[in-house]
């Protein structure tokens, strides 16, 4: 028979197996290109998560930059984290809300694409990573609740 304690540990590693996965595919998504844009047909253009970060850093543009790189990295990152421990910060502050805020950018610019005959734009590989992990931690949450 197996015991409660052993069910108990069997949930949190499988929980933590999952979140490591959910960070894998986190950073996959913000390191690799998420979009390809195709502009009057002639120039061409890959950007990822971080190379949006770096570009508006080297333009001055810090602010907007720590945007960035807070709701695209640093805030899924606590997100992980808190989901482990007792550290209630995330959920105080509803910053996991804005964890899709990325997806939305850039379904808003594939929007534009379509509607535009001045550029084109193709959604490559560091999106699915960035969806399926955020996906992923809906997953869990889901599969938490019902614990």
């Amino acid at each position: 028979m197996v015991h409660k304690r052993e069910i108990i540990n069997q949930q949190k590693y499988n929980f933590m197996f999952l979140s490591c996965i959910e960070f894998i595919l986190l950073i996959l998504g913000v390191i690799l290109p998420i979009a390809k844009i195709d502009e009057f047909w002639f120039f061409t253009s890959e950007f990822s998560i971080l190379s949006i970060a770096k570009d508006l850093m080297i333009n001055n543009e810090f602010l907007l930059g720590i945007v960035v790189i807070s709701f695209g990295l640093v805030f899924p990152i606590i997100k992980i984290i808190c989901r482990h421990t007792n550290i209630q910060f995330i959920n105080r502050y509803n910053l996991h809300k804005f964890s899709m805020v990325d997806i939305f950018l850039i379904s808003f610019l594939v929007f534009s694409s379509k509607a535009s005959n001045f550029f084109d734009m193709e959604i490559l590989s560091g999106f699915y990573f960035l969806l399926a992990s955020i996906l992923l931690g809906y997953f869990q949450i889901i599969l938490k609740k019902n614990f």
